[in-house]
């Protein structure tokens, strides 16, 4: 729809006036051409208003537009970081409750291979006396090394072999005695021992360890005993000291008791 024409208002009293008045028909004053109005396009301006409004409108929508997207976007990346911190926790915990292997459980449970665990020198005794069996000076090579390497299980059985032939080697005999005293056999550790005495009856060692051998079974009294015997054999020994010495504690200790 067409807006309306200009209208000329008078500027005295704001009538309509025409190009022909040269007076205002309402006031009467002089129309002053210069000074006269144009009133505006009514339909114009209220369309022209209507398109700022439509405008404004839209600008607003816009707005609102971006802030939620704005929104729905930092509420994907907050959830997508709830999401990682949930997957953390839940790892977390799965981790915490996984059942523990214990270290010698596992290698318990793994075959061995026992030469692997020995020195080569041992292994290639161990191999001389497979293939000479009836060789018992290897056979006490092979106990005697094991021996001083502190293998004391696997020295007792090649003791043994030994002294099936050779009974009455009161050292192999002392020395397997130890090897049993070393595990815990005490038993077999005394018997030993006292196996060696009746072959040899002044054996130093194996008077000593016996006294050792009661004094790992808690027993002070029969331990002294031992250990007397074994500084009146040899006092200026390496061993009788070493007896004279424990002596002297043991009776530093039920001095202090009494």
């Amino acid at each position: 729809m067409a807006g309306m024409k200009p209208k000329i208002i008078c500027s005295q009293c704001g009538s309509a006036l025409t190009r022909k008045d040269m007076v205002c028909p309402s006031c009467g004053v002089v129309v002053d051409w210069e000074g006269t109005l144009t009133a505006v396009d009514t339909t114009s301006q209220s369309n022209t208003q209507k398109k700022e409004t439509r405008d404004n409108i839209s600008t607003t929508w816009s707005s609102k537009l971006i802030r939620k997207t704005i929104t729905v976007s930092a509420l994907t990346i907050f959830g997508a970081i709830a999401l990682i911190a949930l997957a953390i926790i839940v790892y977390a915990v799965l981790v915490e409750k996984r059942p523990v292997v214990d270290v010698a459980q596992q290698k318990a449970s793994q075959p061995v291979n026992p030469q692997m665990q020995l020195p080569s020198d041992i292994q290639e005794l161990e191999n001389s006396v497979a293939a000479n069996p009836d060789d018992m000076s290897l056979t006490l090579q092979l106990a005697n090394s094991l021996h001083d390497r502190l293998i004391y299980d696997k020295a007792i059985p090649y003791y043994k072999a030994y002294l099936m032939m050779n009974p009455k080697d009161a050292n192999a005999r002392v020395d397997m005695g130890i090897c049993n005293k070393e595990i815990g056999n005490f038993t077999e550790a005394e018997s030993e021992m006292k196996m060696a005495l009746h072959y040899v009856p002044n054996h130093l060692f194996a008077h000593f360890n016996l006294g050792i051998v009661y004094l790992n079974e808690g027993n002070l009294e029969e331990s002294n005993k031992w250990f007397k015997r074994t500084v009146a054999l040899d006092p200026n020994s390496e061993v009788g000291k070493r007896a004279q010495q424990l002596l002297t504690q043991h009776n530093s200790q039920s001095t202090k008791q009494e």
